[in-house]
């Protein structure tokens, strides 16, 4: 699958061309923390920038295309959290790697929260380009904890009432969910990290029996 960058009509575009692009990007990022979707204009991204609608067209169909290459980066950048789920987790190290895990975990929903929001939504709403995405990005987290999982009750170690696919997008679900309304949890008496404990421990729990 090729790695070049590619105009709204379809032509791979120039490195000053993609420049543009990184810029389009970095102000519909900057707007929807802001605003939100619902307000998000064209207008208002190519005035960010500091250039004209026709230029954003060039590049993109609407903002929700970009708003699909934002996610499509921060599946990118979900990848690495894969790595804190080899090798499985020990009753033993458990608490530990999990509570490092959600650390990572939670770092990464900072960085990207609002355009995680609206991918989940617009995914939820049935748009399959963006169910895609968010497929692609959280399948792999699913099957490093369905491996873990279907190690735990191979072992012994966890309940083998548990089904291993259906437990870890559980686990992945409730982890997503959870971040999505962290502002609301915090402002109904939570704090970051009691919902990190919490986390870590319902993690360590189902994953290591720990």
């Amino acid at each position: 699958m090729s790695n070049d960058l590619v105009a709204a009509d379809g032509r791979v575009i120039g490195s000053r061309a993609q420049a543009t692009r990184r810029r389009l990007l970095d102000a519909t990022a900057k707007l929807l923390e802001q605003q939100g979707v619902l307000d998000l204009r064209v207008v208002d991204i190519t005035r960010e920038v500091g250039t004209s609608p026709a230029t954003f067209y060039h590049y993109f169909r609407d903002a929700d295309a970009a708003i699909l290459a934002l996610a499509e980066e921060a599946t990118e950048d979900e990848m690495p959290l894969v790595g804190f789920l080899h090798p499985a987790w020990t009753p033993a190290d458990g608490t530990r790697r999990a509570t490092e895990f959600v650390d990572a975990f939670m770092g990464y929903w900072r960085g990207h929260a609002s355009v995680l929001r609206v991918r989940n939504l617009r995914a939820e709403e049935g748009d399959a380009r963006f169910r895609a995405v968010r497929s692609e990005a959280n399948l792999r987290i699913i099957a490093a904890m369905q491996a873990m999982i279907d190690d735990g009750v191979g072992s012994g170690r966890l309940a083998t009432t548990l089904d291993p696919f259906t437990t870890a997008a559980a686990l992945v679900a409730m982890i997503e969910r959870l971040l999505g309304y962290q502002a609301e949890m915090i402002r109904r008496g939570s704090s970051e990290n009691a919902i990190r404990d919490t986390l870590a421990t319902l993690l360590a729990r189902t994953l290591a029996g720990a």
